[in-house]
């Protein structure tokens, strides 16, 4: 207890929902945070429904203040992460991290936090990671005058200075790239007949109907794909199909493809409209009009940008421009629609394969996450 605060384990369903509800109540007044569905976050923490809660032990807290909640952060001790990366196997994460601007609420959901961690054997607290390091990474610490896209974070500038206040270090920045296809399609045309001359190449869009065999070579391309990227874990069955279930009714054949060499599957891209933009019409509720809202601009008016949010291409099919020909199929099939562009996230900061053609097609950094770490 610090100044009149306490940080208490969260346990049961009340504290669950006012873990839930705070950040609903802390960002009202903040123009471009995207509230989630509350919904949704209900079946995030349920361990029932979350796959993550098979292999992960995770502990939420709520910091309060005469009563009120003023701070929220998850502790996870992530299992498979130290399987697949057996020198970091002394890293514990945390995450959901909410708190109004005071250092002493932020010092004490630290300190909760940390101990937790240390008793479950860690050394090293890593975060944020929402709660895996295949879900909703990192804090924004530029680009705070844009809403965030679907499946990307938002927080007030602030929480920067308390992280850092807090003696956490930075471990890794991950980038957001916006390519406006009024800057970027006819160099990515020029570029794309260049490629695919020979024919040798294809590029086909995803198809529903063969949606199982389909996700089976997604999943399998990017565990392969992303096998040797920093931090990277592969995602289980459960996870993919928890991940497909929310992803499917926003998948659209004009901005998702598998990218095929000598008629062999090679890569896939998945671009997704910016769902956010409906969400935000919500304001977390589908209840009474939330959910006309959200088919109303996703089916009638549609959204203003796309999130590239995934690609991967097999490694004896790298370096032959297919990851190009792919983002340019996306950005070619967007010029006849009223989306502007899309936003390529995240990035890890070293990725120059991914890094070096979007600076070449004209692709301009609009927002930086940045993962912290601090000993337990």
């Amino acid at each position: 207890m610090t100044s009149g605060i306490q940080v208490r384990a969260a346990a049961g369903s009340a504290d669950t929902e006012a873990f839930i509800r705070f950040p609903y109540r802390l960002h009202r007044s903040e123009p471009h945070w995207v509230p989630p569905l509350i919904l949704e976050r209900r079946e995030f923490l349920d361990p029932l429904k979350n796959p993550l809660f098979e292999y992960a032990k995770v502990q939420t807290f709520l910091a309060t203040r005469d009563g009120e909640v003023v701070g929220t952060i998850a502790a996870v001790r992530n299992d498979r992460y130290g399987q697949f990366h057996p020198d970091e196997a002394h890293v514990g994460f945390f995450g959901l991290y909410e708190c109004v601007p005071d250092q002493a609420v932020a010092d004490a959901l630290f300190d909760a936090a940390r101990a937790w961690l240390r008793a479950e054997g860690k050394t090293v607290a890593r975060g944020p990671v929402n709660l895996t390091t295949n879900d909703i990474l990192g804090l924004l610490v530029d680009g705070f005058d844009a809403d965030n896209a679907v499946m990307m974070p938002y927080n007030p500038a602030y929480y920067a200075a308390q992280f850092e206040a807090a003696g956490f270090v930075k471990a890794k920045d991950l980038y957001a790239y916006f390519m406006a296809k009024a800057d970027c399609a006819d160099r990515l045309t020029a570029v794309a007949s260049r490629l695919d001359r020979g024919g040798h190449v294809r590029i086909r869009p995803l198809d529903k109907k063969r949606w199982p065999e389909e996700l089976a070579f997604v999943r399998a391309t990017y565990n392969q794909a992303w096998s040797e990227n920093w931090g990277f874990v592969p995602w289980t069955d459960r996870e993919v199909a928890y991940i497909a279930k929310e992803l499917k009714p926003l998948v659209d054949p004009r901005f998702a493809f598998v990218g095929e060499v000598g008629g062999v599957p090679a890569g896939f891209i998945v671009s997704i409209p910016d769902a956010n933009e409906a969400l935000k019409l919500a304001q977390g509720k589908l209840f009474p009009v939330g959910l006309l809202k959200i088919l109303w601009k996703l089916k009638v008016t549609g959204c203003s940008t796309l999130r590239t949010m995934i690609m991967g291409v097999l490694p004896q099919y790298r370096r032959r421009g297919l990851d190009l020909l792919m983002i340019q199929r996306t950005i070619h099939n967007a010029l006849d629609t009223g989306i502007r562009g899309a936003e390529v996230s995240w990035i890890l900061e070293d990725n120059q394969a991914l890094l070096s053609p979007l600076h070449q097609l004209g692709a301009k950094r609009t927002k930086t996450y940045r993962l912290y770490d601090r000993p337990c």
